[in-house]
């Protein structure tokens, strides 16, 4: 295409902005969506096992105690993993807090995901499951995929939170920004 004014330019400028805008607002709602069903799939998750732990508190105690570590530990797992499901649960539909509910489900599923592939290596003799919910009829090997795959949506939902706050270092276009200032920063 070959422009004999600087006009042209321009305006070839300006249709290939928009064409990226345009794109790049698709991909964002694309993002968005995307996003938000991670985060009911993890509400999904730990809405009832936060409410199956509290509610049968025993069961729960139970089972904790009876892990393969000490009891010390038990007693402070038993009080802290409901706390912590609880308030993942709170932040992940608090907007302003999302962030910080995408990095403890990652890490609450990173140390769960990592203590069953050490159960399933063969570290301890007898592995009581202190689980409850849908979780309890599974096999260890069940288990662990499952809990691959929540920590696989919790990664996933941290890395579009990131992309969609404008952590698109090298991208043509930027939230936010005019066509007209991304025109002339070309020109």
């Amino acid at each position: 295409m070959n422009f004999v004014s600087k006009d042209g330019i321009k305006t070839l400028v300006t249709e290939k902005a928009m064409e990226t805008s345009a794109t790049y607002q698709a991909k964002q709602k694309r993002n968005r969506i995307t996003l938000n069903i991670v985060i009911i799939l993890l509400l999904a998750l730990w809405i009832p096992v936060s409410i199956d732990k509290v509610s049968d508190f025993d069961a729960f105690s139970n089972g904790i105690i009876n892990q393969p570590f000490s009891d010390s530990l038990g007693y402070i797992l038993i009080y802290t993993l409901p706390t912590l499901e609880i308030l993942i649960a709170i932040v992940l539909v608090t907007e302003k807090f999302r962030k910080a509910g995408l990095i403890l489900s990652t890490l609450l599923m990173t140390a769960f995901t990592g203590y069953i592939a050490v159960a399933l290596l063969g570290a301890w003799e007898k592995l009581p499951c202190g689980c409850g919910s849908i979780i309890t009829g599974m096999t260890w090997t069940q288990h662990f995929f499952f809990n691959l795959l929540f920590l696989f949506l919790s990664s996933w939902g941290l890395y579009l939170w990131y992309k969609l706050r404008g952590s698109n270092a090298g991208s043509e276009v930027t939230e936010g920004s005019s066509a007209k200032r991304h025109i002339k920063s070309i020109i």
